[in-house]
């Protein structure tokens, strides 16, 4: 079991930024979001939001350890 951060960024329940505990034995990025995704935390798929790890972006194939914390990005638009 990995006690992770995971951060989320102007997404559902509320605006803003959000950090919560989780615990999880997911061994990727894309696996937690399909995780926190069948627990309705999150309704977004990875081809719409971006992932990091410890404030570096990773692929959601890309595997995370016990103590990282993990942000869930919106989508961006600029002007």
């Amino acid at each position: 079991m990995k006690h992770i951060t995971v951060r989320f960024y102007s997404l559902i329940p509320r605006p803003g930024i959000q950090e919560v505990p989780y615990d999880t034995d997911a061994p990727t990025a894309r696996a937690l979001l399909h995780e926190l995704q069948s627990n309705r935390a999150i309704p977004l798929t990875t081809n719409i939001v971006k992932a990091a790890r410890n404030d570096q972006f990773i692929e959601w194939d890309d595997p995370f350890q016990d103590g990282d914390t993990l942000t869930i990005l919106p989508p961006f638009s600029g002007g």
